[in-house]
């Protein structure tokens, strides 16, 4: 039975007066929500807050309103069953939310009030509640918006085109926190919630997250309430659909290796724990749940205290407003210190975001949004089950049972079954073998040098296996476990079996096709692995990564070092290329294995390992890994009863793709030798081309029909023997001249293009094809940051790490059309500016490194030369790759005066040049002509050829030129002193480059007629309301003052040293302290200005100087909170003039 939590909202038209009240209770018992959301309470205090409590029997969380007005509450129905996680709420009676855990479902309930439509301050209000949609719970926004969004729709009688301020932020929040309304969603057509006398519109609004709408959205009511001229609104959610999700397992918290008390209380702990111990199995799980136990207690310890800190400041801040409320004005100091120190803490506590994401991207102090959220969003709704079909394919959605269909799914899945013995010694005969010394460097005992660079080489931030240690804990204290793990490492080879946890993994599913999901064979298992599991076997990936090369044909390319997936592709390209042109017939074949890693058999496995010469001792190590190893899959938080696993190798674990390859290697030498089997001829080698390969990722080349024939009865025998299984509706064929017609034959798809590793070929491929779809992304990229109020280097830094990344992979092998290039550069520079209609720098000087002035821009098209130069540079430099053979064979006469051995005749060599080559030949044309000595034999990368064509465009900046006095290394190296803000540094390099918009900046360009300072009368040049300004000089006097103190009067601060930040030479800590003061004097003058100017706010002196202190305050705060308390010493406290710590709390002196 479906379990629904009915919410409700409305805007009640004040309920402080006491029959007001009573008839809010009526009418609330009668509509009996779960949750109801009021707007406009006029409730000013907590015994009126109270009172109403003890009316409805409701729990209810207020913003009070004040002077009867405003006022925002939540209620909470007595009889559900709920827990309070926190909530929050301003002071001006206009937003209130609260995180809750109703049913094991959380939730954050957003309460807002919008500010009518005449007041200025209204889009400031959007921009404050937007931090608050940042969670990972199921988002739930409602309330009064006082506008709408569509005067088509939300609106009936009035002017259709008032009525709208604010839309523009909303949907901004909509777009970046994928929300829906829900009102809109249930009903397309017109239904109002407010009626005035000639007018009616939809202002009372839900908005929910889009990815619950269709599944937990179950309808939509309004009902008329006859105390107010808002209607009540509601929606139900569909609890079970929202989906329980269970405790999971422990994990260690990495943050907290940051503390200083807990490494010294480990350390301790540990020498108790290890004293006169022998190094067992059973003392080793023993020491694991230990350490479990000692950090659960050390945290909870540590968030007592920290708990109890909040909320005495969360009662010592109510008391306050409540007197501020009685004596205006006298309390305002110290609510305004304690809002800071709360916003600290809650800085601490928003990091949790980014650790849950797992995010390998933060530019420094710019906010976490959409990029962030969505990768939270998506790792949870990637992992969320909603329902599942059985074998009998009836469809579940109860949690045991989805547990029940996985876990057998996955027994079923690991669970070996009888090979062909006669098949497996047919396909192992004859595989090329180690030499003596080669498997030697493999056998042996761990050693803890092995150890430690496995474990500094292993990837950061990764989910921990069952005992919830991570790798970061392991290297932290890698001096205490180094020793210990050799010793448990040996004794475990010696005795032939692994700890009972290094043999458990948990099973995490990703879904792989959402249309889909249903299906258990949609989802992904990806083993969560225990780390010192992983170190043991990232030691055997590691020997094994030394010598695969020795032992894998080159038409393998996954995990054999020197070997790319690129090398797939250029020769995939190149015999398509070459098929064409001499119009031969040829087939691609491209395989696919159902469940390849997870049908490994290990008795196969193990026999391949022999056959190859690997030695008893390293047979021995793997043959460890996988004895008696046990799994449990988590669905939905829960984790299963405990099944074997006798085959497979496991995703997750570093040498599971090199076990794969060896695996799939016998299958690949059949095929090249089989002479039934023929691929194409690959001009001036002895060799065809059969096949190529990453990882099961396995395409054939065949030129008769009889020869794909051929090689899939041969996969389907390699099958029976190894485990693996042919999946005939997946299995592609891409074919060329006569075998074209040949469709629908043998089982399998036959089709005009495919993509083969991303990148589609075949027939009639234009640029949409493998372009179209890489725009759309790039574009959707910088649109989903383009209302993000981001600096200058943060929008640099989206452009190279999250746009043009998407484009090098397709780039290095089929070309970048100019149309797309022109787009590409179009949308990157709207998107660093913020504005299509003017550059107000010369592209060129944004591609300059951040060290010469520029952001680090990416050249699209230079980096494309580089990556043309690279596979030059590779075809002269003999890569031993077959793709490289057709390259010479079309580019051997026009390189012959690069290497004159490329046009040798004793191989064949094209006439014809395909349009990937020519490209190559245009870079190598302009390189050429930049460096004409340049030496093409030797070592050089993809990047140093992109730097060398990127110094071709340096050229010395107007400003460096014009103050030759000034040293700008120095300069520059301020300007991007990471210590400073990121907004204050974008500043900062606006005014050294005299690009800051100001209103004389304005009018030399003709873009206004205006130049009188927002100020004052005077002209606005950036000398005058930088510095100059009567308004802001007097703050330039204080931040003297305390530079004077920091260097002893040795600093002149003047107009220029401001502006260039040229300063002398100084301590680290010095300097940085300088540089934030001055940049943030900058930021709160800029601030102020446009304040002034945009928003016709008045500005005074002391405002400017008290909004820097408050500023700084705020950021001295934030710094005790992040730096360790010796820097922190260093920053902040060592000159005294800035603050003090009293009892662990900051004082500031200033």
């Amino acid at each position: 039975m479906e379990r629904f939590l009915k919410i409700v909202s409305l805007n009640v038209n004040g309920v402080g007066k006491l029959h007001r009240k009573r008839m809010f209770v009526r009418e609330l018992k009668r509509v009996n929500p779960d949750v109801c959301l009021v707007q406009e309470s006029h409730v000013e205090s907590v015994n009126e807050g109270m009172k109403i409590e003890s009316m409805c029997g409701y729990k209810a969380i207020w913003s009070f309103g004040c002077n009867r007005q405003y006022g925002v509450g939540i209620l909470i129905n007595n009889n559900l069953n709920y827990d309070i996680i926190k909530f929050d709420f301003d002071h001006s009676g206009r937003m209130v939310y609260i995180d809750v855990s109703i049913d094991r479902v959380e939730f954050r309930f957003l309460n807002i009030y919008a500010s009518s439509p005449s007041c200025p301050d209204r889009r400031a209000f959007f921009d404050y509640i937007y931090k608050y949609c940042v969670t990972s719970h199921f988002l739930i926004l409602a309330g009064d918006f006082n506008f709408i969004m569509d005067s088509s729709l939300d609106k009936i009688g009035g002017n259709p085109d008032s009525g709208t301020e604010g839309r523009v932020q909303m949907r901004k929040i909509i777009q970046d926190f994928d929300l829906v309304d829900a009102f809109r969603y249930l009903h397309p057509k017109i239904i109002t919630t407010w009626r005035g006398p000639n007018v009616s519109t939809s202002i009372d609004r839900f908005y929910i997250s889009s990815r619950f709408a269709s599944r937990c959205l179950k309808n939509h009511n309004v009902w008329p309430c006859h105390f107010s001229d808002h209607d009540f609104i509601g929606i139900n959610v569909i609890l079970d659909n929202a989906r329980s999700i269970g405790p999971g397992y422990w994990k260690f918290n990495n943050s907290i290796l940051d503390d200083g008390s807990y490494n010294l209380e480990f350390r301790c702990f540990w020498q108790e724990l290890i004293q006169n111990q022998n190094i067992t199995h059973e003392w080793w799980e023993h020491a694991k749940l230990e350490i479990k136990k000692f950090t659960l207690a050390y945290c909870k310890r540590k968030s007592k205290l920290k708990n109890s800190h909040k909320r005495d400041l969360e009662r010592r801040y109510t008391e306050l407003v409540l007197a501020e409320y009685n004596n205006r004005g006298d309390y305002l100091d110290q609510i305004n210190s304690i809002k800071k120190e709360l916003s600290a803490l809650a800085l601490a506590d928003d990091r949790g975001c980014l650790i849950r994401s797992k995010s390998d991207y933060l530019d420094n102090n710019e906010k976490p949004t959409k990029y962030f959220l969505e990768k939270e969003t998506k790792r949870g709704k990637d992992k969320i089950i909603t329902q599942l079909q059985d074998l009998d394919n009836i469809t579940y959605s109860e949690n045991p049972k989805l547990l029940e269909i996985a876990r057998n799914f996955y027994l079923d899945l690991f669970t070996r079954e009888s090979i062909d013995i006669t098949l497996c010694n047919e396909f192992l005969a004859d595989l090329p073998g180690l030499d003596n010394d080669e498997s030697e460097s493999c056998e042996g005992y761990i050693t803890l040098n092995e150890i430690q660079n496995s474990l500094k080489n292993m990837n950061s931030d990764r989910s921990p296996g069952s005992d919830g240690l991570s790798r970061e804990f392991y290297l932290y204290f890698l001096d205490l476990f180094g020793p210990v793990l050799v010793e448990l490492y040996n004794s475990s080879f010696d005795n032939g079996f692994l700890c009972p946890s290094q043999r458990l993994s948990y099973i995490t599913l990703l879904c792989k096709d959402r249309n889909n999901s249903h299906l258990m064979k949609n989802w992904r298992p990806i083993s969560l692995l225990n780390i010192d599991y992983k170190i043991l076997s990232k030691v055997i990936q590691r020997r094994l990564s030394s010598v695969i090369s020795e032992i894998v044909g080159p038409d393998q390319t996954c995990s054999v070092p020197g070997r790319t997936i690129s090398d797939n592709l250029h020769f995939i390209r190149n015999i398509i290329d070459y098929v064409k042109q001499k119009q031969l017939d040829c087939a691609f074949v491209n395989i696919d294995s159902q469940k390849a890693f997870d049908r490994v058999d290990h008795g196969f496995l193990f026999s391949a390992l022999s056959k190859f010469n690997f030695g008893p001792s390293f047979i021995r190590w793997v043959r460890l890994l996988y004895k008696d190893v046990s799994s449990s899959v988590i669905v939905n938080g829960f984790v299963s009863e405990l099944f074997p696993v006798t085959r497979s190798v496991r995703q997750g674990c570093s040498l599971s793709p090199l076990l794969y390859v060896l695996v799939l290697e016998p299958f690949l030498i059949r095929i090249r030798k089989d002479l039934h089997i023929r691929g194409i001829k690959i001009p001036g080698c002895i060799e065809d081309a059969k096949a190529t390969a990453y990882a099961d990722d396995v395409t054939g080349i065949c030129s008769n029909l009889s020869s794909v024939e051929h090689l899939l009865a041969t996969y389907e025998k390699y099958g029976r023997c190894s485990g693996a299984r042919l999946n005939k509706t997946k299995t592609m064929v891409l074919a060329f001249g006569n075998l074209k017609t040949s469709t629908q034959q043998f089982g399998v798809s036959w089709v005009e293009s495919q993509k083969i590793l991303g990148v589609r070929f075949g027939h009639d491929i234009t640029a949409d094809d493998n372009w179209g779809k890489i725009c759309n992304n790039f574009q959707r990229v910088l649109f989903t940051y383009e209302k993000r109020d981001m600096s200058i280097f943060g929008r640099a830094n989206i452009v190279k790490v999250l746009a043009c990344s998407k484009l090098w992979y397709v780039s290095t092998i089929v070309d970048l059309p100019a149309g797309y290039l022109k787009r590409f550069n179009s949308s990157m520079f709207k998107f660093i500016w913020g504005t299509k209609k003017f550059e107000p720098l010369k592209r060129q000087i944004l591609f300059h490194d951040r060290r010469y002035g520029g952001l680090s821009v990416v050249h699209i098209y230079y980096k494309t030369l580089a990556l043309r130069l690279k596979h030059v540079h590779n075809i002269i430099n003999s890569k031993n790759v077959k793709w490289n053979y057709f390259a010479k064979y079309w580019l051997g006469h026009s390189l012959k005066n690069l290497d004159s051995s490329l046009a040798s005749n004793s191989v064949p060599h094209g006439q014809v040049i395909p349009t990937f080559y020519k490209g190559c030949l245009t870079a190598v044309e302009t390189f050429s002509k930049l460096y004409p000595d340049f030496v093409w034999h030797g070592e050089c990368t993809t990047k140093q050829f992109y730097d060398l064509l990127l110094n071709s465009l340096f050229t010395e900046l107007a400003v460096v030129r014009n103050l030759p006095q000034i040293d700008f290394n120095l300069v520059w190296r301020n300007v991007n002193n990471s210590f400073v803000d990121p907004q204050a540094r974008s500043l900062a390099w606006r005014l050294v480059h005299d690009i800051v918009p100001t209103m004389w900046t304005l009018f030399c360009r003709r873009h206004t007629l205006e130049k009188k300072c927002a100020f004052c009368d005077q002209v606005e040049t950036v000398e005058h309301i930088f510095y100059y300004c009567d308004k802001v000089h007097p703050l330039w006097g204080v931040i003297r003052n305390m530079v004077n103190i920091l260097t002893l009067n040795k600093i002149k601060l003047d107009f220029k040293l401001i502006r260039y930040l040229n300063f002398p030479k100084l301590s680290k800590f010095q300097l940085e302290v300088i540089l934030v003061l001055v940049n943030l004097a900058k930021q709160v003058i800029w601030g102020n200005r446009n304040d002034a100017r945009f928003r016709s706010k008045s500005v005074t002196s002391q405002a400017v100087i008290s909004q820097f202190i408050e500023k700084l305050r705020f950021r001295i705060t934030v710094d005790k909170s992040r730096l360790s308390a010796v820097n922190f010493y260093h920053y902040w406290l060592v000159s005294g003039m800035f603050c003090d710590i009293d009892r662990e709390k900051l004082v500031f002196n200033f």
